[in-house]
């Protein structure tokens, strides 16, 4: 039987890169040579076991984690039809049961059974060196795009479901709170959306460099000024048109809902693991405030890959940490020591 190397977390702070099985596509499936994995905050804390979805049972250990990566198809089923061997893709983070009648109706967000790649009801992830994926859910990657950005694709098309709804910015404010990748590319689509003015806000110098690189106008460092009278300062008193929240952080998410504006919209994109007092529900309801959250949804990661091949702004500064493979396991063990420089870590396979 044909192996190849993983990496699996068999519980909290143990993970291994072992030999498993190689997988074999048949029918509609691809099996893809991962060239690119990005390393995501959810894969930290499954490695550490800190993790909400651990606690709930979502996530049941041994689990092969990793949702974020680009390839090249290196072999298919005898029913795959829009693929062949030395194609350059990437995918869905979710895998639909292709059985349920939404899935036959070609629904897949509406899909009965799903799985997560690499989280939730997991499908095997990509920190191993080939992906077994469903053609509906593969994509190829546009000729302009490289395997770091395409790998980038999808922690953006969660930061894309911040914006549903929304086709243009109509030169309003749009604040980000967290300077992770997810928030960078808030920052970065929220200026190709036509927001007037976008700032970011974090706590270190370094990464709030890497946001006016990409797209932001200015940036609030929040060791060193208060984060509500920062941005009512910046817009005249009346608040941001709409603040995204991405750091998973309950103090953050009340700096957010003070600074919003009436009829503001606030956005949820970070997990926070467990459940939050002291919100200002008074002020959601006072201000008419929008409280969205957004995790991504089927479709969002072609229309990223759109924007990525239409952006004349670079998402690429924000990958500060390349590591191979066979090391890749000190980016979990010494978290402490990446954390402050790191925005997104990218594991290569070549």
């Amino acid at each position: 039987m044909d192996t190849m190397k993983a990496l699996t977390v068999f519980g909290p702070g143990d993970a291994r890169i072992t030999e498993v099985p190689a997988p074999h596509p048949h029918g509609d499936m691809v099996k893809i040579k991962v060239v690119r994995t990005g390393v995501c905050a959810t894969d930290q804390a499954i490695y550490t076991g800190n993790c909400s979805f651990v606690r709930s049972g979502e996530i049941v250990y041994p689990v092969r984690m990793g949702h974020e990566y680009s390839g090249i198809v290196y072999e298919v089923g005898e029913n795959v039809k829009s693929f062949s061997p030395g194609d350059r893709v990437y995918t869905d983070n979710g895998v639909s049961c292709g059985k349920c009648r939404p899935c036959l109706e070609g629904r897949y967000g509406d899909c009965l059974a799903p799985r997560s790649v690499g989280t939730v009801n997991c499908w095997d992830g990509c920190y191993a060196e080939y992906m077994y994926m469903p053609e509906r859910h593969v994509y190829r990657i546009p000729d302009s795009l490289g395997f770091e950005e395409a790998a980038l694709i999808e922690p953006a098309s969660i930061s894309l479901d911040a914006f549903f709804g929304i086709s243009d910015g109509k030169g309003e404010t749009a604040v980000i709170i967290g300077t992770g990748a997810i928030g960078m590319a808030c920052a970065w689509i929220a200026k190709y959306l036509g927001y007037g003015k976008v700032a970011v806000v974090g706590r270190s110098p370094k990464k709030l460099d890497v946001a006016l690189r990409i797209g932001a106008d200015t940036v609030i460092n929040s060791r060193e000024c208060d984060v509500v009278e920062s941005i009512k300062g910046m817009t005249d008193g009346r608040g941001a048109a709409h603040i995204i929240e991405s750091s998973g952080d309950g103090t953050a998410l009340v700096n957010a809902i003070r600074s919003a504006a009436k009829d503001g919209r606030v956005s949820m994109l970070g997990f926070y693991e467990k459940d939050l007092d002291g919100i200002p529900v008074d002020q959601i309801v006072l201000n008419r405030i929008t409280m969205r959250g957004g995790a991504g949804r089927f479709g969002n990661p072609s229309k990223v890959a759109e924007i990525m091949s239409k952006n004349t702004v670079p998402l690429t500064p924000v990958i500060t940490h390349r590591i191979k493979f066979e090391d890749c396991l000190d980016i979990f063990k010494n978290e402490k020591a990446y954390h402050d420089s790191k925005i997104k870590a990218m594991v290569c396979f070549d």
